[in-house]
């Protein structure tokens, strides 16, 4: 069964949330620039997805330089509704010189001139902090850029350790971060959600929530067996939106649809999930570095099937 056929009110509008900060109203379930638009490598699906995507009311789209052909996908598929997103991208070059010729190609394969949202990448280490902030680091090229208009808000995303994003929170006022929000994060020390979430609040910086779906290892026949914990589980935090990476249009129906019928999931049962996770956690949050990042993947079982399909 289609999960947008279990909910009645299928045809209202996602529900929207303000983006901190940015002066952004979001949609609370984004789409994000992994899954089909980084790896398949099929153009036709992608751009249906994308387009797709902007029917279905979703208006935060997010992308990467390193995530295959995912920029070109886009610049293919926004046609004349370019100016009706929130369009994120991000440099993962550490030096200023090398992230502004990095945003000068992201431009040119999105097929715009600016960009809403321009991310420093995956901030792993203190090593990174020191490098990017300091004398030609890569935050200089950020407000370069946002001085010429060319980019209207800055934001820092993190995967592997809270206390890094943290630090560099101290150090500039981003408008944005983007980390893990998953079931499985309240089981690692410390979690993004008590930590990163919380600071975040305090500075009114907006949230994007990412790994909501862990590539489909969130999933574990005696945890979470539905697309609908994970993702309400998620956007029942302190989360202005989440991005989930998909690979087909019917996934995208079917989140979006659990997003339009979306309801804060009681706390009891975001607690139950959380202790049903816990033994799996090495699955759920196998993209920190402290498990070896994504290369643990491969000595994972295979992401468990819920569906006719795995869910990113």
């Amino acid at each position: 069964m289609r999960l947008n056929c279990l909910f009645e009110d299928k045809n209202n509008d996602i529900p929207t949330r303000k983006l901190g900060k940015t002066g952004f109203d979001v949609p609370i379930i984004s789409l994000g620039g992994q899954g089909s638009l980084e790896s398949h490598g099929d153009k036709e699906n992608c751009v249906e997805i994308i387009q797709k995507a902007f029917d279905l009311g979703i208006r935060y789209m997010d992308t990467s330089p390193i995530y295959g052909e995912s920029e070109n996908y886009y610049g293919e598929a926004m046609g004349g509704w370019r100016d009706k997103i929130i369009l994120a991208t991000k440099t993962d070059v550490r030096d200023r010189d090398g992230s502004l010729k990095e945003i000068e190609k992201s431009l040119k394969r999105l097929k715009t001139d600016y960009i809403d949202i321009w991310q420093i990448h995956h901030l792993d280490t203190m090593e990174e902090v020191n490098r990017v902030t300091g004398k030609n680091g890569a935050l200089e090229a950020l407000l370069e850029m946002q001085e010429e208009g060319v980019v209207k808000k800055l934001g820092i995303t993190g995967h592997s350790y809270p206390r890094v994003l943290l630090e560099i929170m101290k150090r500039h006022p981003f408008d944005t971060v983007l980390c893990p929000v998953n079931m499985g994060d309240m089981s690692m020390d410390p979690p993004f959600i008590k930590t990163v979430l919380k600071e975040a609040k305090k500075d009114n910086m907006g949230v994007i929530g990412m790994k909501v779906f862990a590539q489909g290892f969130v999933f574990h026949p005696k945890a979470a067996t539905t697309s609908w914990e994970p993702l309400t589980y998620a956007l029942s935090q302190d989360v202005g939106t989440v991005i989930v990476g998909m690979d087909s249009v019917e996934q995208l129906e079917e989140n979006v649809a659990i997003a339009k019928s979306f309801r804060p999931m009681d706390p009891k049962i975001q607690k139950e999930l959380e202790e049903k996770t816990k033994p799996h956690k090495r699955r759920a949050c196998f993209f920190r570095r402290e498990f070896g990042g994504y290369d643990s993947q491969k000595k994972l079982d295979p992401p468990y099937i819920i569906t006719n399909h795995d869910i990113k």
